[in-house]
């Protein structure tokens, strides 16, 4: 099956909808909360950003890494979001052996779609395209881009990476 790039969307667009959220930052802690989920922060050894672990009531624990930078946090929080969200039918558990639903190096890389589409509802929920047309138009037009990365990264706290990532996405870089 091909990655669900418009429902991931979708169903980003319709949280930020439906708790009227209209400029950055976007809350991501209060939207883990909204969708039953409780943040646990713990620093992780390795490579690990975060897991999902979902309870029989349909609650579920969010582990993110806390010794990773504030921006990586709040894009692992959404991206464990969207698992909850859109992959419902998976079990997600923490094996004493081997975590399963962790967020590692290989979900960075979305080779599987489930990750693809975990990476497509975060970037959505954490810089929404409409918000990003708004913003930019704040900019000064003479504005270097890598200020303005730097500028748009701080207002929507995400990374300049994930900023850079996103406008490429959507056509405002080459």
């Amino acid at each position: 099956m091909a990655p669900r790039y418009s429902l991931a969307r979708r169903k980003a667009q319709d949280i930020l909808r439906d708790i009227h959220i209209r400029k950055p930052p976007v809350p991501v802690e209060d939207i883990a909360g909204l969708v039953g989920a409780l943040i646990h922060y713990e620093p992780y050894e390795g490579q690990v950003s975060g897991l999902v672990h979902r309870q029989p009531d349909n609650s579920a624990v969010i582990g993110v890494n806390s010794s990773h930078s504030i921006t990586r946090q709040r894009f692992t929080i959404a991206h464990e979001i969207a698992h909850l969200l859109l992959h419902r039918n998976e079990r997600f558990h923490v094996d004493e052996r081997a975590p399963i639903g962790f967020r590692n190096e290989e979900s960075s890389l979305a080779t599987k779609d489930p990750e693809i589409e975990a990476n497509q509802f975060a970037a959505e929920l954490l810089m929404p395209a409409k918000f990003l047309v708004s913003e930019i138009k704040s900019l000064p037009n003479n504005m270097e881009t890598e200020l303005a990365i730097q500028e748009l990264a701080d207002r929507f706290q995400v990374s300049e990476q994930a900023m850079t990532l996103r406008l490429t996405n959507l056509g405002f870089l080459a």
